[in-house]
């Protein structure tokens, strides 16, 4: 029997390690501004000119990936809705969320420390989960799998997802702080 692989969710990784000197340079005014807790999160730095190269390659490669997925780009004005910077201590993380009134979302992770945070993604699928019947154990990933775990995230890993995937950040069990960079890229229309 055929089949076919409709309706994907891809979640794009890549290694960017040349830049986590320098990003946590940039952003460490930003981190030195938060209030002591468990989860802190920083004032918006996606204006911040220190930042232009993180800011500029988020928006570049999030319109390279919507363009590759077969959307029609060319009528909309993309830009940084947000970037802000997040710091996880022990036992910090977030819920699972999506973000309204975006395109693409990312995370750039700088301080992973081990046992730290790191994200899971959710299947977006409402459908299957009203229906579905518990997978298989195994360490594989199959077509049952209702989540994906990134645990082997390292300082300078860069990862983009359209941002109607449901994602959270794990609670960290490390003494030291999981830190890293979300972001969301969103769009208007074009009046010509």
């Amino acid at each position: 029997m055929e089949s076919y692989a409709y309706f994907p969710s891809l979640i794009y990784r890549e290694e960017r390690v040349e830049w986590v000197k320098e990003t946590l340079n940039h952003t460490q005014k930003y981190y030195e501004q938060m209030e002591p807790s468990i989860v802190r999160q920083t004032s918006p730095m996606a204006n911040d000119p220190d930042l232009g190269y993180l800011a500029s390659y988020f928006k570049d490669k999030g319109i390279s990936i919507l363009k590759e997925q077969g959307y029609f780009t060319d009528e909309h004005e993309f830009y940084l809705a947000g970037m802000w910077g997040q710091e996880f201590a022990c036992t910090g993380s977030n819920f699972l969320h999506v973000h309204a009134n975006s395109q693409i979302s990312g995370f750039y992770f700088l301080e992973t420390p081990e046992g730290g945070s790191y994200p899971i993604f959710d299947d977006p699928r409402a459908g299957k989960k009203m229906v579905d019947l518990w997978p298989t154990p195994s360490e594989e990933v199959t077509l049952a799998t209702p989540q994906i775990h990134f645990d082997n995230v390292q300082a300078g890993t860069m990862m983009l997802f359209n941002s109607w995937l449901p994602h959270m950040i794990t609670p960290n069990q490390a003494k030291y702080p999981t830190k890293f960079i979300h972001f969301i890229l969103s769009a208007n229309k074009k009046f010509v």
